[in-house]
């Protein structure tokens, strides 16, 4: 047994010092945080594709959009300053659910139908996201707490409903693979004390440094209040200072 254990704190031993080494003598890591605070906005605080641009780019992320003129009406990836906490329904889609956001730009994000939209790196490279901050929108928040004409109010009229909303974050490598994901409950009435429900109502921080390296990343979002049609609940999640390291050989 002490032969045993004698070799294991050698292998431990021999491990900590490899390490130590690496960290010594290994690459240099520069950490980068994509804050939108770069990017243009007109006098509607948003900029929600009608350009046609079909993307926004902001310290080497490439965000997607798809912007339908037909119906002025778009998908993917848009920009926003706009953080009113008080008004409810579609016309509000482009507020933040924080009000201490102030005049901070952030994304919004709503997915096309379907499909997917990306955030991503150059074409063949991988870097590791640290973390990222989410909210829900104004919109989707208030659809939530009190019900409107397509969506429940979660906890239903007892308050009881076992009700959520989750984002999933699904990275993908240089091939195009999906690799690994990571979920984040925007909102949250799975406990049966009810004093513990929550809607997310500030920006708090998602790791997703489990992802490992990877070339893009979308989101998506289930809700347990669906219907025959898709989910009810509105399909937003804003998302801001997304966090990834650079690597840079010495």
């Amino acid at each position: 047994m002490k032969t045993i254990e004698n070799q294991f704190i050698a292998i431990v031993l021999s491990l900590f010092v490899f390490t130590a080494c690496e960290k010594e003598q290994g690459d240099l890591v520069e950490v980068k945080t994509v804050d939108l605070e770069s990017l243009t906005l007109s006098s509607t605080s948003y900029w929600n594709g009608s350009d046609k641009a079909g993307e926004f780019n902001d310290l080497g992320i490439k965000f997607q959009n798809n912007f339908d003129a037909t119906y002025s009406s778009w998908a993917g990836f848009i920009y926003s300053q706009k953080a009113d906490v008080s008004s409810a329904g579609w016309d509000n889609q482009y507020s933040v659910y924080d009000g201490a956001n102030g005049t901070n730009k952030f994304a919004l994000y709503y997915p096309p139908f379907g499909a997917d939209a990306y955030a991503s790196f150059s074409v063949g490279t991988e870097y590791r996201i640290k973390r990222i901050t989410v909210c829900n929108s104004t919109y989707t928040a208030f659809s939530m707490k009190n019900g409107d004409s397509y969506s429940k109010k979660f906890g239903g009229t007892s308050g009881n409903d076992k009700d959520w909303f989750k984002l999933t974050v699904v990275g993908f490598n240089a091939a195009g693979d999906s690799v690994k994901s990571a979920d984040f409950y925007l909102a949250d009435y799975r406990s049966d004390d009810n004093s513990k429900d929550y809607i997310v109502n500030k920006w708090t921080t998602v790791d997703l440094f489990s992802l490992g390296k990877i070339n893009k990343f979308t989101f998506r979002l289930t809700s347990t209040d669906t219907g025959a049609y898709g989910m009810n609940t509105p399909a937003y999640v804003c998302v801001d200072n997304i966090k990834y390291e650079v690597v840079t050989p010495r």
